[in-house]
């Protein structure tokens, strides 16, 4: 008597649980899902804040100057004051979009902003928030802190760029280089709309 009531127990849970959605026989993995859109964008989000061959997310309480910037629809950056970085520097940027479409800020050198634009281009809509890109949209002001530091010696270029497909191609770029003294001066200025840029082809990237 007792082992069929032992068998007949196992069986009711048997039944039971067969009957459970699958979703709730993983343990509720279905609150975990999520878009493969998603998935890109956080695992980009993780790996914009490691760092990069320029240097580093910094905090802005530890800022040793700060540059406002503007972001156009003209496809440029307006910077106040002009960037004039050393090596180590951290630098709080200030960004407004007074456009009426979004723009990037993100700093890099040639090889991760390559990288970047590809991606946007396979996924456009993507907003990004920390790191070393962040996302502005029309009206809004955010801030960017970056620590210049871990600069391989010698000259590097560090570039300044909004990778929306589109606008870094219509000259939305900055790009600057460190020298071996590790001063950073300015090669590449934002310039007015009837101008081109020469010393970066976007043809190229």
């Amino acid at each position: 008597m007792k082992n069929k009531i032992i068998f007949a127990i196992v069986f009711v849970s048997m039944v039971v649980v067969e009957m459970l959605p699958v979703s709730v026989q993983a343990g509720g993995s279905h609150d975990h899902e999520i878009s493969g859109h998603e998935m890109v964008q956080k695992e980009n989000h993780q790996h914009a804040g490691e760092g990069s061959a320029v240097g580093k997310a910094g905090v802005e309480a530890d800022a040793t100057q700060t540059i406002q910037v503007v972001t156009k629809d003209s496809m440029r950056y307006v910077f106040s004051p002009e960037p004039d970085i050393k090596s180590g520097d951290i630098v709080t940027f200030i960004i407004t979009n007074e456009g009426q479409v979004s723009h990037e800020f993100s700093i890099g050198d040639k090889s991760e902003q390559d990288t970047h634009r590809k991606m946007m281009q396979n996924m456009p809509d993507m907003v990004h928030e920390d790191g070393n890109t962040i996302t502005v949209k029309p009206g809004e002001t955010k801030k960017l802190t970056w620590n210049f530091s871990g600069i391989p010696k010698g000259s590097h270029d560090v570039i300044v760029a909004c990778n929306i497909p589109g606008h870094f191609e219509a000259g939305m770029f900055h790009k600057m280089t460190i020298s071996q003294q590790g001063v950073m001066t300015r090669t590449e200025k934002s310039k007015p709309d009837n101008e081109k840029h020469h010393d970066m082809d976007p043809h190229d990237h």
